[in-house]
C-alpha cells in the first residue's frame, strides 16, 4: 500500500479556509476600529471641533488634497485655480510669496479640470467617501483606515492556500498586521500611504504567482494584466516607481523558471507593461537610485542642488537624518517591534528560508517584499513592517507541519499497520488520494479502520478546523507580544492645534508663518501659507530657518525671513557661488515680502531642538554641525537654596551642581516672562531655568550658554525680543506663541 503524507497530500476546504481568513480580517479591523472607540470615550484627547486628530504628520496633506479635489462636484478647480495662482508668482518679477514655500500639489493639467492621476489615490477615495460622512474628510479618512490596513491579509492568505499552508498566509497576516512596526503606522488617525503599502506588493506577488503557474497562455495573459494593473493602482497610491521594475524583474525570472513559452513570456510582458503604465518603468531608474541614496547614504550627507560650474559652493546638511522614521535601529530592536520575544522572531524568521529552500520557486514572487523587509537591519526601520508577515509565515509553517504530522502519526498504524496483515481483494489498486475536501478516496478492496476513518468527511474537517483552531489559540498566546493594546496619540497635542485655529482668527488670510517643518501640512490645511513642510525639509532652506532660529542675533533671523520669503530656493542656488557670497546675500535682501509674515513657536520645538541645531549649526564651508538642546531635570522642591534632582544636587547659593559643575546663571520663568534672574560668579556655566506655575516649579532645564542666548530661548521661553524687528500678536504660553515681523 502507498504511504499516506498528511503533510503534502492534504487539500483543504475553500470555504472553510475563506471563512477563517474572514474572520482574520475582521480582527483585524475589529482591533482598529476599538482604538476609534477609545477615542471617543476621552473628546478631549482625540478631538478638537469635532474632528478627530491625526497621528501623523503628513495626514492634512491627503485630507487636504481631498478636499480640493472635491470642491464643485469633483472638478478639482481649486486645485486649478491654485496651479494658475502659482504660475503666476513664478512668472512676475515682485516680491511675492516664491511657489516653493507652498508645499507639493499634483500637477495639473493645462486643462480646464484636474485629470484623477493628478490627485493621490488615497486623496482620490477620501473624496468620493467624504459625503457620506458630512464631508467631515477627517473623519473620513480615520474610518477608512482599519479596512484598507487589512486588507493585505486577503491576497496573503489566497496565496498561502494555495501553495498548501494556508495557516502560514493567515498567521503571517495576523503578525503582521499587528506588530508595532506595522500597526503603529497603520492606527487610528494615521492616514497616510502605509495603510496599502503591504497590499500592493502581496497582490501583486500573488497574480505573478498565478502567471507562472498558469497552463494555457490566455491564462498567462489575464493574470500578467492583473499584476501590471496592481502595480499601476500602487504607483498611483505610493507612486515609488522602482517597485514596478522589481517586481518586473522577478515576473520574467519567474515565468522563465517555469518553462513558460518564450513567446508567451513576451506576450506577458507586454500585458504586464501597459497595464502597469510603459512611463513608470522610465521614472523607476531614477526612484531607484533616490532610495539608494536616501536610505544607504546618511551620516553627515550633502543634500543641497547647485550649479554644476561652481566650485566651491556651500554645503547643506542632510535632514533626513533627523526623521525619526528612516534612523537605523538596532538588530534586537527589528525584532523586538514584531514580536516583543526575539526567540520567536528567530525561529519564524529561520523557518521562511527552511520553508523557501524547499520551496522557493512558489514563494520567489514575494522576493521585492523580503528585500524591503531585511533591509530593515540596515537601513530605515520603517522597512520593518514589510519583513513582519514573514515571521509570522516562517511560525504558521512550524504550526502547520506539528499539527499536520499529530495526524499523520495518529492514524498511520491504522493505515500502514493493522491493515498490512490483511489480504487485499485479488487486484485491488493499493494507491490512496487525498481528495480536495480534505477526506480520503481509497479504491475498492480497501477496508481497514483507519481507512474508513480517512475516507469519512467529518475526519477531513476535523483535521482542518484542528489546524484552524491550534493557529487561533497559538495567536492569542503570543497576541501579548504584538502590538494590541497600542492606542495612538494625536501627533499634535490639542491645546495646540486650538491655538492654531486662534491664530487664523487673528491674522490676515495672505499671511505666512515661519515655524518648524514638522507642522506645514497641518497650518497648509487650516490656511495657512509657509516656508516648509513634511514634503519640502529637505531643501537648502531648511537649514537656514534652523539656523536662524538657534542665532544670538535677532537681525539675522529678521534677514533670513526676509530673505526665504522674497527669494526661496532659487536665491540660495543663484547666490551661492561660494559660502561668503551666499551669506552675504541672505543678510543683506533686497526685496520687501508683500504678505504679511509671522514666527510661529510651538511648546514642541523645546523637545526638537536637538534637531533644528544639528541643521542649524552645519558648518557650510567645512561640514559637520555640533548639536545642542535642553536636558531636563527631575527635581524636588528647592530647601534651604539646595534643589535635590535625580542624579545631581544643585546648590543654588554658589551655582555648582554636585561640587563640579559651575552655573552661570539661574532663571525663574511663568507665562513666557521673566519672573528673576540671577548671575552667579562665574564667567562660564549652564544655565538654569525653572518654569513656575503659581507657586510649583513645573520643569527644570539645564541649557549651555548657546542655547540660552538662542532666538528660539529668548522669544518663546522667555519673551526678550526686538522690539524693533518683530511683535508679539498672540501668546498662548505654553503652547505656542506668534510674532509679527516688522517689514
Amino acid at each position: 500500500m502507498k504511504k499516506i503524507n498528511l503533510l503534502t497530500d492534504w487539500k483543504y476546504n475553500s470555504w472553510l479556509f475563506v471563512g477563517v481568513l474572514l474572520i482574520c480580517f475582521a480582527v483585524s479591523a475589529g482591533v482598529r476600529y476599538q482604538q476609534f472607540e477609545t477615542w471617543e470615550k476621552a473628546p478631549n484627547l482625540y478631538f478638537v471641533e469635532e474632528r478627530p486628530l491625526m497621528t501623523t504628520l503628513d495626514a492634512p496633506y491627503w485630507l487636504r488634497l481631498a478636499r480640493e479635489y472635491n470642491d464643485v462636484k469633483f472638478g478639482g478647480e481649486a486645485l486649478q485655480r491654485r496651479k494658475k495662482r502659482d504660475k503666476a508668482e513664478q512668472s512676475k518679477n515682485t516680491e511675492s510669496i516664491p511657489a516653493e514655500f507652498l508645499d507639493h500639489l499634483p500637477s495639473s493639467s493645462e486643462t480646464s479640470e484636474i485629470n484623477y492621476r493628478d490627485v493621490p489615490l488615497l486623496s482620490f477615495l477620501i473624496a468620493h467617501l467624504s459625503p457620506y460622512f458630512n464631508n467631515n474628510y477627517y473623519l473620513t479618512g480615520t474610518l477608512l483606515i482599519p479596512v484598507l490596513a487589512s486588507l493585505f491579509l486577503l491576497p496573503l492568505g489566497i496565496y498561502f492556500f494555495l501553495i498548501g499552508v494556508p495557516v502560514s498566509g493567515m498567521l503571517g497576516g495576523l503578525i503582521g498586521t499587528f506588530a508595532s512596526g506595522y500597526y503603529m503606522r497603520s492606527s487610528i488617525g494615521r492616514i497616510d500611504t502605509d495603510m496599502l503599502n503591504l497590499f500592493f506588493p502581496v497582490l501583486t506577488g500573488l497574480f505573478i504567482f498565478l502567471a507562472s503557474q498558469a497552463r494555457s497562455e490566455r491564462s498567462v495573459m489575464i493574470y500578467s494584466a492583473g499584476s501590471g494593473l496592481s502595480l499601476f493602482f500602487f504607483h498611483w497610491w505610493y507612486a515609488k516607481a522602482g517597485f514596478t521594475l522589481a517586481f518586473f524583474a522577478v515576473f520574467i525570472f519567474c515565468l522563465f523558471i517555469h518553462q513558460i513559452r518564450f513567446r508567451t513570456i513576451l506576450l506577458g510582458s507586454l500585458m504586464f507593461v501597459l497595464f502597469a503604465y510603459p512611463i513608470t518603468f522610465m521614472e523607476g531608474t531614477v526612484n531607484i537610485q533616490y532610495f539608494l541614496k536616501g536610505y544607504f547614504d546618511f551620516g553627515e550627507a550633502k543634500e543641497s542642488v547647485v550649479n554644476e560650474n561652481l566650485t566651491n559652493p556651500a554645503s547643506f546638511p542632510n535632514a533626513m537624518t533627523t526623521i525619526s522614521e528612516v534612523d537605523h535601529v538596532q538588530f534586537s530592536e527589528v525584532f523586538r517591534r514584531i514580536l516583543s520575544k526575539p526567540i520567536f522572531d528567530w525561529v519564524g524568521l529561520l523557518a521562511f528560508f527552511v520553508l523557501g529552500i524547499f520551496r522557493w520557486r512558489v514563494l520567489l514572487p514575494l522576493a521585492p517584499m523580503l528585500a524591503l523587509g531585511l533591509l530593515s537591519f540596515q537601513s530605515s526601520n520603517r522597512f520593518i513592517m514589510y519583513l513582519a508577515p514573514f515571521i509570522g509565515i516562517g511560525l504558521g509553517w512550524i504550526l502547520s507541519v506539528g499539527i499536520e504530522g499529530m495526524f499523520y502519526f495518529l492514524t498511520r498504524n491504522h493505515v500502514e499497520g493493522k491493515g498490512k496483515n490483511k489480504p487485499t481483494a485479488k487486484g485491488a489498486k493499493k494507491n490512496v488520494k487525498i481528495s480536495h475536501n480534505g477526506s480520503t478516496d481509497f479504491n475498492e478492496g480497501t477496508g481497514t479502520l483507519g481507512q474508513k476513518i480517512l475516507e469519512a468527511d467529518w475526519f477531513g474537517w476535523v483535521r482542518q478546523a484542528t489546524l484552524y483552531l491550534g493557529m487561533g489559540v497559538f495567536f492569542w498566546l503570543i497576541s501579548s507580544q504584538t502590538a494590541i493594546p497600542f492606542v495612538p496619540a494625536p501627533s499634535i497635542h490639542p491645546r495646540i492645534f486650538k491655538t492654531f485655529l486662534e491664530v487664523k482668527k487673528r491674522v490676515s488670510d495672505n499671511s505666512k508663518l515661519l515655524t518648524w517643518w514638522d507642522y506645514g501640512h497641518t497650518l497648509n490645511d487650516i490656511g495657512f501659507g509657509t516656508f516648509h513642510d513634511g514634503g519640502n525639509q529637505v531643501q537648502p532652506k531648511t537649514y537656514f530657518i534652523a539656523r536662524g532660529l538657534i542665532s544670538h542675533d535677532g537681525e539675522e533671523l529678521y534677514d533670513i525671513t526676509q530673505f526665504l520669503a522674497t527669494e526661496g530656493n532659487g536665491g540660495i542656488i543663484k547666490n551661492n557661488t561660494s559660502p561668503e557670497a551666499l551669506l552675504q546675500a541672505v543678510r543683506n535682501p533686497q526685496k520687501k515680502p508683500l504678505h504679511p509674515i509671522y514666527l510661529f513657536f510651538t511648546v514642541d520645538m523645546t523637545g526638537k531642538y536637538g534637531a533644528i541645531s544639528k541643521l542649524g549649526s552645519w558648518d557650510i564651508v567645512k561640514g559637520g554641525s555640533k548639536p545642542r538642546g535642553y536636558q531636563n531635570l527631575a527635581c524636588n522642591k528647592i530647601t534651604n537654596e539646595e534643589m535635590n534632582c535625580r542624579g545631581a544636587k544643585i546648590d543654588l547659593k554658589v551655582g555648582k551642581i554636585n561640587n563640579q559643575v559651575d552655573l552661570r546663571r539661574m532663571v525663574f520663568f511663568r507665562d513666557g516672562e521673566v519672573l528673576r534672574e540671577h548671575e552667579f560668579d562665574h564667567a562660564q556655566g549652564y544655565t538654569l531655568q525653572l518654569l513656575v506655575s503659581g507657586r510649583q516649579i513645573v520643569e527644570v532645564q539645564l541649557i549651555d550658554e548657546a542655547v540660552f542666548r538662542s532666538n528660539y530661548n529668548q522669544m518663546f521661553l522667555l519673551g526678550r525680543y526686538r522690539k524693533d524687528l518683530f511683535e508679539e500678536t498672540y501668546n498662548a504660553f505654553p503652547f505656542s506663541r506668534l510674532y509679527r515681523v516688522k517689514f
